[in-house]
């Protein structure tokens, strides 16, 4: 499929555009992370430091690099307190961390109705729809709430983290019945299921992870409202990602890189096609986000 290609070194309107960037808003797995969630490993899983080194050029470069995940608030923590990161956007762009030393935030639930004053998270709001006992009798061993790396699903604040595999119309079918303001989102592939698992897919369904979230919620919304906050122009802007959750992220960056292994997603074709501002990384995983990253610092060499 035709597409563009993001070289080593970026000339031309490219590079006068990446010079411009100074905040990457980057998804993590199956993009920033190596498989495993590993920081110091490349795309096969052998010991590398071109991650964390690239990392660092970056933070040097006065470019500020803000994860834009599924992820809830307590893995964020400490996935931006190791890394060195002071700010990110959680649970599909739903939970807007702006500055973590400081423990300024807030909650966005795009066009879903929610007041901080009601005493309930917009998490606790789906719960007292009762939509969740559906999702959970309907398909047992290939649907699953996600454990979140062993702390719960019910750490989340914002949205339902769900893995497995099931047909995405029959979910929005349940969600339209239901009435309540909900989307149904696709989070990409899983390159692993960690335990403990209910899950028995067939044989070679690798699965995916799902949220339940407030309508209208996505990554493009939350850089948005996040941008907004932040007082960030948009030129300055640069999103990365591999799933079609991500692709939403292009519409609210000035520029957006697929790491290679999105062109496997089967709406890639389609979204490239109708965007000119994105580009496909030399790489794969975190080894396509390297590659991205150096190209970014080549534009202001």
């Amino acid at each position: 499929m035709p597409h563009t290609v993001l070289p080593d070194v970026p000339s031309g309107e490219l590079r006068e555009r990446l010079a411009r960037v100074r905040y990457v808003f980057t998804d993590l797995d199956g993009t920033m992370l190596a498989p495993g969630s590993c920081a110091l490993a490349d795309a096969a899983g052998e010991p590398s430091l071109d991650f964390v080194t690239v990392l660092v050029e970056l933070k040097r470069a006065g470019i500020e690099v803000i994860p834009c995940s599924g992820r809830n608030r307590s893995m964020l923590h400490e996935d931006t307190r190791l890394l060195g990161l002071n700010s990110y956007i959680g649970e599909m762009g739903g939970l807007l961390m702006l500055d973590r030393v400081d423990s300024r935030w807030e909650y966005f639930t795009a066009d879903m109705p929610f007041n901080p004053i009601w005493g309930y998270s917009p998490h606790e709001c789906i719960e007292a729809t009762g939509i969740l006992d559906e999702f959970s009798d309907r398909w047992p061993g290939l649907l699953e709430y996600h454990n979140d790396m062993s702390t719960g699903y019910k750490h989340r604040e914002v949205t339902v983290g769900l893995r497995g595999e099931i047909p995405d119309e029959e979910a929005w079918d349940i969600i339209r019945r239901s009435g309540a303001e909900l989307d149904w989102g696709d989070n990409g592939y899983l390159n692993y299921i960690s335990a403990p698992t209910t899950l028995k897919l067939p044989e070679g369904v690798k699965g995916r992870a799902f949220n339940i979230m407030p309508r209208g919620l996505n990554k493009g919304r939350g850089i948005e409202r996040f941008c907004e906050l932040r007082d960030i122009d948009l030129s300055e802007t640069l999103a990365i990602g591999d799933a079609a959750s991500d692709f939403l992220m292009a519409d609210f960056c000035a520029t957006f890189f697929l790491v290679e292994n999105g062109l496997k997603n089967p709406s890639a074709e389609t979204f490239l096609e109708s965007h000119g501002n994105a580009f496909v990384t030399r790489g794969r995983i975190v080894d396509g986000w390297v590659q991205a990253m150096r190209c970014v610092l080549a534009a202001r060499g």
